[in-house]
């Protein structure tokens, strides 16, 4: 059954999006195949209070107002796409409970299925980069992204007072 979201709610969402933008855009480091963000933090925060669906929107969304707001490259589509995905992917796995198994596999299709295949074709497409290298430079990072991701997303969601309040929102 629908339920109208709160003014609560819409501004709770509102402020993960904008954070979302700063540390997807503001703070992050852009090389010409490779970026360097921590907005994936404030996707699974999202994931944990919101639906897939509204997790995908404020991703997918996020990314769009960040490459018109600050951009640092060339603008392509596909990659909003890629952020709609990750939320989405985030949101199902998050969504009612979080545990080791649930961070390593939405980890594991964000990383190596969204990031490094679909990221790479657009940038295969954009820049018509070699496959071989695309794939062998990206590869390595992807790799230390997972461990990263995954690391800090475990001890993420052992925070008590992130528990405590994520746990609280949803039953509002």
């Amino acid at each position: 059954m629908y339920t109208a979201p709160t003014l609560k709610k819409i501004t709770l969402l509102g402020i993960l999006t904008a954070m979302q933008i700063v540390l997807g855009s503001l703070l992050s480091i852009q090389f010409l195949t490779t970026k360097i963000a921590f907005a994936f933090i404030i996707v699974a925060i999202t994931a944990r209070l919101f639906s897939p669906l509204v997790t995908a929107g404020s991703t997918g969304l996020a990314y769009f107002l960040g490459m018109v707001l600050f951009p640092k490259f060339t603008f392509f589509p596909g990659f909003i796409l890629t952020a709609f995905l990750t939320g989405l992917t985030f949101g199902i796995a998050f969504y009612h409970q979080t545990s080791l198994g649930r961070i390593l596999i939405a980890n594991f299709i964000v990383v190596f299925i969204w990031n490094f295949v679909l990221n790479s074709l657009w940038l295969h497409i954009m820049y018509l980069t070699p496959w071989g290298a695309l794939l062998t430079t990206r590869f390595i990072q992807e790799v230390v992204t997972y461990i990263c991701y995954t690391s800090i997303l475990v001890v993420l969601f052992k925070v008590p007072i992130i528990n405590q309040l994520t746990t609280r929102f949803k039953l509002q």
